[in-house]
């Protein structure tokens, strides 16, 4: 049994990877390549529906179902949509109640110091923008992601805005506020790659908590704010992870007043999906679908 099978049958880990995973499109990275050297990110199963994970044993039963295919990396969608049955729920940003904003950063494990003081000045900064209980922080393996609960942005603004334009203009707004200071601060001379960026899309993927990592043998864990000067990779170790359910917590319309000034200077997502990217999606989708039922013929479990 292969690390992956291993792991994914622990009962905290699964539970973990649910609660976050409810009501998100999920998606399987694959040590499996493709016939052109691609890994396989599993996004649907075999009758096209998106892939969910609603019970910890949801967890344990995709990952046998996928063995052939060796999964690695579990990952959520940002948006929470309120029906998941066909692909066609995912093709609607109608069908989207809630986006969870994040900041990606990317660095070389060797350079995880950094990336931490990455994560401090963002923490900080949102804090001073009125953010501060709805915030959260993953180390991911090689990088970080800094996190609002899609909970933090009320109800009532949801119904007025779309969840995604909120959390680009969000994301946007503080990247263009912190990014010329980082980048001078943190990465000149250093021969690092750290890179933040703003990778909020429609069909947006972010790993899951407690996931394994893609490559590295290291798990996605949730770092406390309070202890974020005290980590150290090591805390992400399959076998023993300090991982923390601090990003469950949020207040409700704390991020409400960030997001209306972030709108209102950067406006929504820039690029809605357009008729001829419906095909580039639609295209690829099948290509992945014809490489699985290839590689799985014998399997009539997916």
């Amino acid at each position: 049994m292969d690390l992956a099978q291993e792991y994914y049958m622990k009962p905290e880990v699964a539970k973990e990877i649910v609660d976050y995973a409810k009501n998100r499109w999920v998606s399987v990275h694959c040590s499996q390549k493709d016939s052109k050297g691609r890994y396989l990110l599993v996004r649907y199963d075999r009758n096209k529906r998106p892939l969910t994970l609603n019970a910890p044993e949801d967890v344990v039963g995709l990952v046998k179902r996928l063995a052939k295919l060796r999964p690695r990396a579990l990952y959520a969608s940002s948006n929470l949509y309120r029906r998941l049955s066909s692909e066609y729920d995912v093709a609607s940003m109608n069908n989207v109640y809630a986006c969870t904003p994040c900041w990606d950063i990317d660095n070389d494990l060797e350079g995880w110091k950094d990336t931490v003081k990455v994560c401090q000045e963002l923490v900080s900064l949102l804090d001073k923008e009125g953010v501060c209980k709805s915030v959260s922080v993953f180390w991911s393996g090689r990088g970080a992601h800094v996190r609002i609960h899609h909970e933090a942005f009320s109800r009532e603004l949801r119904r007025k805005m779309n969840p995604l334009d909120i959390a680009f203009a969000t994301v946007e707004y503080v990247l263009r506020k912190i990014e010329p200071h980082i980048v001078e601060k943190y990465s000149t001379g250093r021969g690092g790659r750290l890179k933040i960026e703003n990778k909020m899309d429609p069909q947006r993927v972010f790993t899951c908590p407690l996931s394994l990592h893609r490559e590295l043998d290291l798990v996605c864990i949730c770092i406390p704010v309070n202890k974020l000067d005290q980590f150290t990779p090591g805390w992400a170790e399959p076998s023993s992870f300090k991982h923390s359910d601090e990003w469950k917590r949020y207040e409700e319309g704390e991020a409400d007043e960030l997001a209306l000034k972030a709108h209102d200077i950067i406006g929504g997502y820039p690029i809605r999906t357009t008729r001829k990217r419906t095909r580039k999606y639609a295209k690829l989708d099948e290509a992945i679908t014809r490489s699985l039922r290839k590689l799985l013929e014998e399997d009539s479990q997916l």
